[in-house]
């Protein structure tokens, strides 16, 4: 009996240290680890929102990640309020937003997409961004 019970919390520590997810301490951190050839890129067109320059990320399929670093999540709350009246006035084909703590990121992908803000599931690295970011 007590080693089947030591079998078993044995193999639950094992399946624990197997599925723990990379934590990241900061969206940069976060993001560079999406893949290898991520380039920080100067953009200086970049939207400003409440006075927030965002750091621009060039993925490898020419994709474009934008992340605003707002002081709190109260000033993310107002830059993702005037990002949406300012989008609507824009192209039809609209950035997937992701929210995360004092950070709003903007992942443009180059996909053919049905709707205007295309699926995560349609894109390259929208589940990944999703899963990195909620991993930090």
């Amino acid at each position: 009996m007590k080693k089947n019970l030591f079998f078993t919390f044995i193999s639950f520590l094992f399946l624990i240290a197997c599925s723990s997810q990379q934590e990241y301490s900061n969206v940069n951190e976060a993001i560079m680890s999406l893949e290898k050839n991520i380039t920080k890129i100067e953009s200086p067109d970049d939207y400003i929102l409440e006075g927030i320059q965002p750091v621009s990320y060039k993925l490898s399929n020419e994709e474009i990640i934008k992340v605003y670093a707002f002081g709190s999540e109260e000033k993310r709350e107002s830059g993702i309020k005037h990002f949406e009246e300012s989008i609507q006035l824009l192209s039809s084909h609209a950035p997937i937003v992701y929210q995360s703590g004092k950070y709003l990121v903007l992942y443009y992908a180059l996909v053919d997409s049905k709707t205007r803000t295309p699926k995560l599931n349609e894109t390259k690295f929208g589940v990944k961004i999703e899963k990195a970011l909620n991993s930090m």
